[in-house]
């Protein structure tokens, strides 16, 4: 049996880390604060089609291969908040403490 966590792509957005933007245009773009959580492109598109009713989300990459990134919430705690997947986000972000 694998200790592979099938609800991981499912996270709640409570559960996931806070991170603050390194710079000014990462900021801009995403928030100076965001929810982030690693998840591959085949995770988010898991996530896509469970949850894109309940929560405003981006349209998943392609799934041809497997790759990481980050499942980001955008805009957190305002109207327009919204969801995607990023890969190498985390260059542009740094973990709250």
């Amino acid at each position: 049996m694998s200790g592979y966590d099938f609800n991981r792509p499912i996270i709640s957005i409570e559960s996931m880390g806070k991170y603050i933007a390194k710079d000014k245009q990462t900021a801009k773009q995403f928030g100076k604060v965001v929810k982030a959580t690693d998840l591959t492109n085949v995770e988010f598109k898991t996530r896509f089609s469970r949850l894109y009713e309940d929560q405003r989300m981006r349209n998943p990459p392609s799934c041809g291969r497997f790759f990481p990134g980050f499942l980001v919430v955008r805009n957190l705690g305002c109207k327009n908040q919204c969801i995607s997947f990023r890969v190498e986000f985390r260059k542009k972000i740094k973990k709250k403490l």
